[in-house]
C-alpha cells in the first residue's frame, strides 16, 4: 500500500447525517491508518479543461449539520460493517455438533475484539443472527414462540450475555424476525385450526382456495405463501399486529437487541390477486415502525424485499430504515466474474438515486439463500478479492455472510450453503465442534480456515480485514455519497465518494488485464488544487485539474491499475 500526498486542499460538498435518539452500542476507537510512504511532489495548476475557466476557490468547510433524530435518514448503522451468522453453524460450545449462543459469544473476538491495536479481528461492528427462536426446523424460519430462544442454542440468559459481550466490543446485534408467517406447529395456528375461539382469525382462512398457495385443512383452506408448514399470519387482525409488535418490543426493551432483519417484508398482506408490495403491506410497516420507534428510538428495521430496486427502495425511508438490494448484489458478482464493470456502473447509478443518499440500502455478495460467492466465482482468488473490494469500498451498508471472508464454498441445497464455520484444520469439524458436526463441512481444502489464513498476509481473510479497516478509517468510504465517474476502460468502475469531511476517488479494475483509465466528471464537488493521497493501491499519482463546474476531464490519476484490483485516492485534506 502506497500513500502519496500532493498539493493542497479539498472537497466542497457537505452531506447531512444523523444519529439515533439513543446512543449506539460502544464502538472501538478504530484502526490507525497506515504510515505514509513514498515521495511527495507538487500538483500542477492552471486553466481547467473540465467545464472551462479556472477551478473554483474553496470556501471554508462549514460545520456538519446537527443531528435531528429524524426518521427520513439513516441512523447509527450507516457506517457499520455487519456479519451475517447462522448460530447453528458458527461455534459449538458443548460438543454436541451444533452451534450455540455460548459458542458464538466465545468467538466474538474474531469478529471484533474491541482493541483497534491488535489487528487480529475481522473488524465488523454489526451482527445479524439468523432466527434464534424455538422452531421445529434446522433453519428456524418457522417460529413456534416469538419470545423464546431455540433450546438447541441455549437460553434467554445466554442471549442477554451475548448481547452484552457484543456491545462491550462495539458490535450491534440484530435478530432475524419472520412476521409474515409462523410454524404450523405454533400454538396460535393449532388453536386457529378449530375455527373458534380467540385465535380463529389469526391466520388467513377461506372456504375455498382463492388462488395459488392455498392449503386444504379439513373443509377449509389457509393461505401459506411459503408452503404448508408456514401458514401466513392475518396481519389485518389488530390483535395479531398488537401481539407481534409487543413481541418485537420485548427483545428491544428487555434483552437489548438493536434491531431486526425483517424476513419476507413484501409479502405481509395480500390485496386480491396482488400478493406482493401491496399498499396494505406498506401501511402495516408504517404502523409497526411507529410503535417500535416509540419503544426503542433508533432501533434498526432492515427489510428483505427480493425484488427490483424500484420495489425494494419503495420501503425506505417511510416504512423501514434499510433494505437489501439484490439486483446490485448480482451486478457486483457478475462484474467480478465477467471482468466488465459497465453494467455494475449503470446499476450503481440507478440504485444510488433510488435510495436515501447515505446508507439507505444493505450491500452484500451472497447470503443464506444463495450459492456462496466463492462458488459463483469458481473459487478464483482474483475475482474473490476484487468482489470484496467492490463491496467494502462501495456505497450502502455492507453485510458479510460468515465464512465468505475465508472463501468458503457452497451450492444449494440450503444445508450446503449453511455449513459449519472452518476455524482450523483439525478433525473432526475444523474447530467448529469437538464432535461430529450437524452438517458436513464445506467441500474446501483444509487450508481454508481462520487459523491458516490469519497467519498468511496474502490470504483472502487478511484482505477482508484490511478492507474493513480502510473503510472504518475513511468517512468517504463508510458514509459518503456515490457519484459515478466516466471511465474509458470498460473494466474500471469509477466513482467519487463524498462525506462531510472527506472525498475519495475509488477505482476498481474488475478486468483480467491492467488498465490505465482516462476519467471524466462533467461537474462535481471539487475545488482549488486538490491534494491526492493513495490509501489503497500503488502510485505514482497525479492530481486532477479541476474545472469551474467542480469536475475534470481526461484525468489519468495512475499510470496503471493492476488486474482485479482497486485504488482509493483521497482528494483534499
Amino acid at each position: 500500500m502506497l500513500k502519496v500526498v500532493l498539493g493542497a486542499v479539498l472537497a466542497c460538498t457537505i452531506v447531512g447525517c444523523r444519529s439515533t435518539a439513543i446512543p449506539p452500542p460502544p464502538r472501538p476507537s478504530g484502526a490507525q491508518p497506515a504510515a505514509t510512504s513514498g515521495a511527495s511532489s507538487t500538483a500542477s495548476s492552471g486553466t481547467s479543461i473540465a467545464g472551462g475557466g479556472p477551478a473554483p476557490s474553496c470556501p471554508p468547510i462549514p460545520p456538519v449539520a446537527p443531528t435531528t433524530g429524524s426518521l427520513d435518514v439513516p441512523g447509527w448503522w450507516r457506517d457499520r460493517v455487519f456479519a451475517e451468522v447462522f448460530v447453528r453453524s458458527f461455534a459449538d460450545s458443548d460438543g454436541d455438533g451444533g452451534g450455540d449462543l455460548r459458542g458464538l459469544t466465545a468467538k466474538l473476538d474474531y469478529l471484533n475484539d474491541g482493541n483497534a491495536a491488535t489487528r487480529t479481528d475481522l473488524g465488523v461492528t454489526g451482527l445479524w443472527l439468523m432466527p434464534t427462536f424455538p422452531s421445529p426446523s434446522y433453519h428456524g424460519y418457522d417460529i413456534t414462540d416469538y419470545r423464546g430462544v431455540n433450546p438447541d442454542y441455549g437460553t434467554i440468559d445466554d442471549m442477554r450475555a451475548l448481547v452484552a459481550a457484543a456491545h462491550q466490543r462495539g458490535i450491534a446485534v440484530i435478530l432475524d424476525l419472520p412476521l409474515n408467517h409462523t410454524s404450523s406447529k405454533h400454538p396460535w395456528f393449532v388453536a386457529s385450526r378449530t375455527g373458534t375461539g380467540p385465535y380463529a382469525d389469526w391466520y388467513v382462512w377461506a372456504d375455498s382456495p382463492q388462488g395459488s398457495n392455498w392449503q386444504a385443512d379439513g373443509k377449509r383452506y389457509f393461505y401459506a405463501n411459503f408452503g404448508p408448514d408456514l401458514p401466513d399470519l392475518n396481519l389485518e387482525n389488530p390483535d395479531v399486529t398488537d401481539e407481534v409488535t409487543a413481541d418485537a418490543e420485548f427483545w428491544l426493551a428487555d434483552v437489548g437487541i438493536d434491531g431486526f432483519r425483517l424476513d419476507a417484508a413484501k409479502h405481509l398482506i395480500e390485496d386480491g390477486a396482488t400478493t406482493e408490495n401491496t399498499p396494505e403491506t406498506h401501511a402495516w410497516w408504517k404502523t409497526f415502525r411507529a410503535s417500535i420507534e416509540a419503544t426503542a428510538p433508533g432501533a434498526l428495521l432492515l427489510g428483505e424485499v427480493w425484488d427490483t430496486p424500484q420495489n425494494s427502495a419503495s420501503y425506505v425511508p417511510d416504512d423501514l430504515d434499510l433494505m437489501f438490494d439484490f439486483a446490485l448484489s448480482s451486478s457486483a458478482v457478475g462484474a467480478a466474474q465477467a471482468g466488465d464493470g459497465s453494467s455494475l456502473s449503470r446499476a450503481l447509478a440507478k440504485v444510488t438515486k433510488l435510495y436515501p443518499a447515505i446508507g439507505g440500502f444493505g450491500s452484500f455478495l451472497s447470503n443464506h439463500d444463495q450459492d456462496r460467492v466463492a462458488s459463483q466465482l469458481g473459487g478464483d482468488p482474483g475475482q474473490l478479492r476484487v468482489a470484496a473490494e467492490l463491496l467494502l469500498t462501495g456505497p450502502g451498508v455492507p453485510f458479510i455472510y460468515y465464512g465468505e471472508e475465508l472463501g468458503m464454498t457452497g451450492r444449494k441445497p440450503d444445508e450446503r450453503i449453511r455449513t459449519p464455520m472452518r476455524w482450523d484444520a483439525s478433525t473432526p469439524a475444523a474447530g467448529f465442534s469437538t464432535g461430529a458436526p450437524w452438517e458436513a463441512l464445506s467441500d474446501d481444502p483444509p487450508e481454508v480456515n481462520v487459523a491458516t489464513e490469519s497467519a498468511d498476509p496474502g490470504s483472502l481473510l487478511t484482505h477482508y480485514r484490511d478492507l474493513i479497516q480502510l473503510r472504518s478509517t475513511h468517512p468517504a468510504l463508510a458514509t459518503g455519497t456515490w457519484t459515478g465517474v466516466t471511465s474509458d476502460s470498460p473494466g474500471v468502475v469509477a466513482a467519487l465518494r463524498v462525506s462531510p469531511t472527506e472525498t475519495a476517488l475509488v477505482l476498481t479494475n474488475v478486468g483480467a488485464t491492467a488498465a490505465s483509465p482516462s476519467l471524466d466528471l462533467a461537474s462535481g464537488p471539487l475545488c482549488g488544487v486538490p491534494s491526492v493521497e493513495v490509501v489503497l493501491g500503488d502510485g505514482p499519482v497525479t492530481a486532477p485539474i479541476v474545472g469551474a463546474a467542480g469536475g475534470f476531464a481526461g484525468y489519468r490519476p495512475l499510470t496503471t491499475i493492476p488486474a482485479r484490483s482497486s485504488a482509493v485516492i483521497v482528494l483534499g485534506g
